[in-house]
């Protein structure tokens, strides 16, 4: 089985908070060591690099033949796996989280933290009741309950203190009670069983903030995926912000508060999402539904395939946002994946990934609207049933989200796409920018048309005369 965690609680609330944080800071140094436009190919920012990578991850699982033992459970990953390796004695447990070491397994259930998994060959295994064994131990969970009593203590006393532990103590309890394995299932599938299946189509962040929001729950923090962008301008998720609005109120009660944790200046912050009202939704959901209808059109007479029309799709949504609009020249390498070390590439990159991505969402978001209300008869039904239909043909990320420095993707030539994307910028009303070359650049391409000139004069005086009166009529337009 492959699982993905599905809700988060709140107890682990902080820890991502955190974790986003360090992330973020990441971004910071690598822009303050490179303060100039040129911006190296980020790679050693890791995973940081590759915001999309778990859905990315979790969308290729589904075509595979590995998609029927793939699952997103709605809570932490930890107890499906616990409960399922409880099940086959002689279990293998793949994991990053030290946590499913603490579990009660079969004695041959052995656990392969990923940090440790540096390639397939030589794979370390750890097997949880061994190590008990050996330090004189039931479980480990004593240690582990002593480690987070006690952290600063030598490894020696942390030992001693798990075996002399009051392990009847309500402390303790408590903390023994977060590994005893149990699954309690939403009451939401019971009433919506259509669900099951259609929840298992989502990303594993929309799947938790579906998850939350069916269960009415008061608070619904959205942790937005932290872009590899300049943090020296605006936060590229302040781009498509209708968008994801339109697809939290779709699923949000009315009650419950809405919280987007993105960056803002150099810090990641909380912002409150005010969803729409019935009226209002049904609007906003019907003027994403014509622009959409609008741009397959526009794509359907120009044979556009998916990969670029979406993309030029979100270039509009970028357009609309921008008091400055990009050049067409960084637009269409942004487009065609040709990273040029800039740091405007970078930022525009971070943009197209928040508009594209909010689409992704609203996409999502609207198909479990629909499972939930497949009976329902409503404008809005009507209306988000045409939009599904509509983007049916959204690329997977893979097809569609690039990472600075990896290989080109050319989705259209130089010529063509600089036609296509003048006429998103005059869509939506944003006058063309200028490009700004330099003198050195100037002289340059000066040279290059000179150079050109004379190779063609060369070839057109090297050219044999003709005393064909008829194919002199014929090269004027006479025929």
């Amino acid at each position: 089985m492959v699982l993905f965690d599905g809700a988060l609680p709140d107890t682990k609330r902080a820890e991502r908070l955190s974790r986003t944080e360090q992330n973020n800071r990441r971004v910071q140094q690598l822009r303050a060591s490179y303060p100039t436009t040129a911006c190296p190919i980020p790679t050693y920012l890791g995973s940081t690099s590759y915001a999309f990578l778990a859905p990315s991850l979790r969308e290729a699982l589904t075509d595979s033949p590995f998609a029927s033992r793939t699952r997103i459970v709605p809570g932490e990953a930890d107890d499906s796996c616990a409960l399922h390796a409880q099940d086959l004695p002689r279990s293998i447990i793949f994991t990053s989280d030290t946590d499913l070491l603490l579990f009660d397994y079969h004695p041959e259930t052995l656990v392969v933290l990923f940090q440790d998994a540096e390639s397939l060959v030589g794979l370390k295994a750890f097997s949880p009741d061994h190590i008990a064994k050996k330090l004189q131990l039931k479980t480990l969970v004593p240690l582990a309950h002593a480690i987070q009593q006690h952290s600063s203590e030598g490894m020696d006393d942390l030992i001693h203190d798990a075996r002399n532990m009051d392990t009847d103590s309500s402390a303790y309890l408590d903390f023994q009670r977060r590994y005893t394995a149990a699954i309690v299932a939403p009451p939401y599938h019971q009433q919506h069983v259509s669900l099951v299946s259609t929840s298992q189509r989502l990303d594993v962040r929309i799947f938790e903030y579906a998850h939350e929001a069916l269960r009415g729950s008061p608070n619904l923090p959205v942790y937005l995926p932290l872009l590899a962008e300049d943090p020296n301008q605006a936060s590229a998720w302040n781009i498509a912000q209708d968008i994801r609005t339109l697809a939290y109120s779709l699923l949000a009660p009315s009650t419950s508060t809405i919280r987007e944790y993105k960056r803002k200046a150099q810090s990641i912050f909380p912002q409150d999402i005010r969803t729409y009202s019935a009226t209002d939704l049904h609007v906003s959901a019907k003027e994403i539904d014509a622009r959409v209808s609008g741009v397959l059109k526009w794509g359907d007479s120009k044979d556009i395939n998916a990969s670029l029309l979406w993309s030029l799709f979100a270039l509009s949504l970028v357009l609309g946002e921008l008091n400055t609009p990009p050049s067409l020249t960084l637009v269409s390498r942004v487009i065609n994946a040709d990273f040029d070390n800039t740091w405007p590439f970078i930022q525009l990159t971070a943009r197209f990934q928040a508009a594209m991505y909010s689409l992704r969402m609203l996409k999502q978001i609207a198909c479990i609207w629909l499972a939930i209300n497949q009976h329902t008869q409503s404008k809005l039904h009507d209306t988000l049933s045409n939009l599904q239909s509509q983007m049916a043909n959204f690329p997977a990320i893979a097809d569609m989200f690039l990472v600075p420095g990896q290989s080109k993707r050319l989705l259209a030539d130089h010529e063509q796409l600089k036609v296509l994307t003048e006429e998103i910028y005059v869509s939506v009303g944003v006058e063309i920018a200028t490009e700004q070359v330099s003198n050195k650049k100037k002289k340059r391409q000066a040279r290059e048309a000179e150079r050109k000139k004379r190779k063609a004069e060369q070839r057109q005086q090297s050219k044999p005369m003709t005393v064909n009166s008829f194919a002199v009529l014929k090269s004027s337009g006479y025929q």
